[in-house]
C-alpha cells in the first residue's frame, strides 16, 4: 500500500473541505520552553550622578576676577636708577718739609705754626740726633687738623716712623698703650712725647725721648 502522507497543500484541500476553526483547550498545559526573563544584578547597583567640584566652580570665578583688574606695570631693572656712593676724597694737609724719608712729626699747638721759641729749638736737637734734614719729614700741626686719626694720616703720609709731641694714642683713634717703648704698629714706628713746649723743661720726659731716637738709628 501506497504511503497516505503527504504536505501537498492542494492534495489536502481535497480531504479537507469543511470550514476548521483553531479553539483554546486549556487543559493542555504546555511544557515550559525557554522563556526569557529579565536579569537583574545579585546587588544593587547605584549610578552616582556626576558633581563638579566646588573648586572648579571657583576656577573660573577667581580667572575672571584677575582679568577685570587692571595689570599693573612694574618698572624695568634698567629704568631703575643705580645709587653709586661717591667715593670719598682722603684729606689733603699742609705740612712743612719734603717727606722724602717717610717720617712724620706731630706737633700741637693752638697759637703757634709749630711751637714757642724753646720747643721750636728743642725740635731742632730732635731732628739732628736722629739724622734728619729738612726735607727728609713732614711736620704736621695737629691742632689745625682736630679729629683726623692715624688711619687718614697713613693714607696721607705713609709713615715708617711717627714722632709725636702732645697728640696721644686715643686722639688718633689708637688701640694702643703708650709705655715709654717704641710701639711698631703695622709697619710704622711710634714714639710719643709730651708737648714740645712742656717737654723742653721736662728732664726725665727728655730722657726717656732720647733713649728711643737711639733705636731708630
Amino acid at each position: 500500500m501506497e504511503n497516505q502522507v503527504t504536505n501537498n497543500e492542494h492534495a489536502l484541500r481535497l480531504f479537507f473541505t469543511e470550514d476548521v476553526f483553531l479553539v483554546e483547550d486549556k487543559s493542555i498545559q504546555m511544557a515550559p520552553g525557554n522563556i526569557e526573563k529579565p536579569v537583574f544584578a545579585d546587588e544593587p547597583v547605584f549610578v552616582k550622578e556626576h558633581l563638579e567640584s566646588p573648586l572648579a566652580q571657583e576656577i573660573p570665578k577667581i580667572e575672571a576676577d584677575i582679568l577685570s583688574k587692571e595689570v599693573k606695570e612694574y618698572p624695568k631693572p634698567a629704568d631703575i636708577p643705580l645709587i653709586v656712593e661717591e667715593p670719598v676724597a682722603p684729606k689733603v694737609f699742609k705740612y712743612l718739609g719734603g717727606n722724602k724719608k717717610s717720617v712724620l712729626i706731630l706737633v700741637h699747638d693752638k697759637t703757634n705754626d709749630v711751637s714757642t721759641e724753646q720747643g721750636r729749638e728743642l725740635l731742632r736737637k730732635i731732628v739732628k740726633a736722629v739724622d734728619l734734614g729738612t726735607p727728609d719729614f713732614a711736620l704736621l700741626n695737629y691742632a689745625n687738623y682736630l679729629g683726623t686719626d692715624f688711619i687718614e694720616l697713613h693714607q696721607f703720609f705713609k709713615p715708617q716712623i711717627m714722632l709725636s709731641f702732645g697728640v696721644e694714642t686715643q686722639t688718633l683713634k689708637l688701640n694702643l698703650i703708650w709705655q715709654n717703648e717704641i710701639i711698631l704698629h703695622e709697619t710704622t714706628k711710634m714714639i710719643f712725647a709730651p708737648n714740645l713746649h712742656d717737654l723742653d723743661g721736662d728732664i726725665s720726659a727728655k730722657k726717656l725721648l732720647w733713649g728711643n731716637l737711639q733705636k731708630l738709628k
